[in-house]
């Protein structure tokens, strides 16, 4: 028996390969989960921080799933913009995006997912421009290779953080502006900045050098980011559709209002990651997107879940160290190099799979009759798509009948709608597993700690 939860425009949750039915003593009676009275809390208090922003143990608000309604509550904000980006597409060849964390991963996946990820290869003077990204680390040699392809004449670079003291992103932004400045260009018309709107070192900057300015609005913390100003203004400047990006990110959000938990696809499928992390210590979490164009969503994911529950203590100030390990994979790349460990390794893993249903019209697919087509009969005459399709069951099959649990998400097909979905489902699941484990999942101690010390080795 199947078990599945599927929304009318096409996403689906299938759960059956964590079910005791299908995989014996490490499997779940999922429907069980539902009565609980920790997941009635947890549902809860992700109801308290829809309405108000509000969460226990966090001294901010949190506001990410707002996001999803920019086209009603900040309306002017979008148009902005999208003028932006109509003025970029118009003047510029290369959009260098500075960031780093959640200023960065998120920008890769939208230029990966919906343009490709061999965008700078396809794109040309009738196209969006090309999208590089820079300032994510402090590299010499990463650096010096941008150097040596940029046309500044025409490059914009959106200099992302909030805070104004990103040590990779601010040393980025001086070595361009340097370079700017030496080639006598105005910095108002190739920097944007995109920071906090009332305080830093950024902030100075742009006002004093008139560069278009964009914030990193108040309770959105850089993990959740991806669909405010820091993620929005790359998709403008590649010619991304935002309301359905939005739209996609809104409808996830609504689905995520259901106090059933068998119809709430975020808070299933957290209740399920918490629930074998708890009883059967299954503390590793392999994310596997059978998509090229989805591998840097898994890379995305890794600092959602990590720096979000990667937690010392609760949020009553006891020792716990919670959190499961994300882990990033693709298949069917990963096939052949993680699969063993996932199929022969300790039984602690949930792989994740995600799955594109259809890769449109001009799928590819073998030709059936010619040349060693009688010798390659085992892929002739198959789709790309076929191929990738029964790599992905074959997995999930394999790792069922070990008594292996794992997860299948599928979605339509690859677009700004369902890029928007996976976004929001993943961060409600992340901020619901927060939830059970009662952990604070909006701060990032470990990190602070980090860059304190870097700071003072720099002095």
């Amino acid at each position: 028996m199947e078990h599945r939860l599927e929304l009318p425009d096409g996403f689906c949750l299938n759960y059956t390969n964590v079910t005791r039915d299908k995989i014996g003593p490490l499997g779940l009676a999922v429907n069980e989960l539902a009565g609980r009275p920790e997941i009635g809390a947890a549902m809860d208090a992700l109801a308290v921080m829809r309405r108000s922003g509000d969460v226990r143990g966090h001294n901010e608000k949190v506001y990410f799933t707002h996001l999803a309604y920019q086209e009603g509550n900040a309306p002017d904000r979008l148009r902005a913009i999208a003028e932006w980006g109509a003025d970029v597409r118009s003047r510029c060849r290369a959009v260098v995006s500075l960031g780093i964390g959640g200023s960065y991963l998120g920008n890769q996946v939208l230029a990966d997912a919906l343009l490709s990820p061999l965008w700078n290869s396809l794109a040309g003077p009738e196209t969006a421009p090309q999208l590089f990204f820079s300032g994510n680390n402090v590299d010499p040699q990463s650096i010096r290779d941008l150097d040596k392809i940029l046309d500044l004449e025409r490059t914009m670079f959106v200099v992302i953080s909030k805070s104004g003291t990103t040590t990779e992103t601010m040393a980025a932004f001086l070595h361009f502006y340097n370079r700017c400045r030496a080639a006598g260009l105005d910095p108002s018309r190739h920097f944007t900045a995109v920071t906090d709107p009332e305080r830093g070192i950024l902030l100075q900057i742009a006002r004093q050098e008139r560069l278009p300015l964009f914030q990193v609005p108040p309770g959105v913390g850089g993990r959740f980011s991806v669909l405010a100003d820091v993620g929005l203004l790359v998709a403008a400047a590649a010619g991304i559709a935002i309301p359905e990006l939005l739209g996609g990110a809104r409808a996830m959000v609504e689905a995520a209002d259901s106090r059933d938990l068998l119809q709430n696809p975020p808070c299933l499928y957290a209740a399920i990651c918490h629930e074998l992390y708890r009883r059967a210590g299954i503390h590793e979490a392999v994310l596997m997107p059978y998509s090229d164009r989805l591998r840097s969503f898994a890379l995305w994911y890794v600092q959602l879940l990590a720096e979000s529950l990667g937690k010392e203590k609760n949020r009553r100030g006891e020792t716990v160290y919670e959190g499961r390990t994300p882990i990033a994979a693709v298949g069917t790349s990963d096939m052949h190099a993680q699969t063993q460990q996932h199929q022969g390794g300790k039984k602690n893993k949930l792989v994740t799979t995600i799955a594109v249903a259809d890769f449109g019209a001009d799928e590819i697919t073998l030709p059936s009759e010619g040349p060693w087509t009688r010798e390659l009969a085992f892929v002739a005459g198959r789709s790309f798509g076929r191929l990738l399709r029964a790599a992905r069951v074959a997995n999930e099959e394999a790792l069922a009948a070990d008594g292996r649990p794992s997860l299948s998400i599928t979605i339509p097909q690859l677009s700004p709608y369902t890029l928007g979905q996976l976004f929001l489902f993943f961060e409600l699941a992340t901020a619901f597993e927060g939830e059970l484990l009662d952990v604070n999942a909006f701060d990032q101690p470990g990190v602070e700690n980090y860059k304190k010390l870097m700071k003072e080795l720099l002095r």
